[in-house]
């Protein structure tokens, strides 16, 4: 907690970080979507060809993430690289 005009102001990780895009996989057949959140779209195309479905999609959104994103996003990224075989997972 900071003071901030004579009041405590709540920081650290609980604070939003900036807009960023996250992305996801989709598919029609669902509401919501199945695989993600993802840091890069390169990422998300790894998980639409783990979902091996052709009517599967990509799709994208600007969020605010906190930590717990951030790093949801990096392991899913990782977990999905490492089905399908794709690039180092640094």
């Amino acid at each position: 907690m900071n003071r901030k005009n004579g009041a405590l102001a709540p920081t650290g990780s609980a604070c939003l970080k900036k807009a960023t895009t996250l992305f996801f996989v989709s598919h029609p057949k669902s509401e919501k979507p199945l695989l993600g959140p993802f840091l890069t779209a390169a990422d998300a195309e790894y998980g639409r060809q783990v979902m091996r479905s052709p009517d599967a999609t990509v799709t994208s959104s600007q969020a605010e993430i906190d930590h717990l994103t951030q790093w949801r996003a990096e392991n899913n990224g990782v977990v999905v690289r490492t089905f399908a075989g794709g690039a180092s997972h640094g």
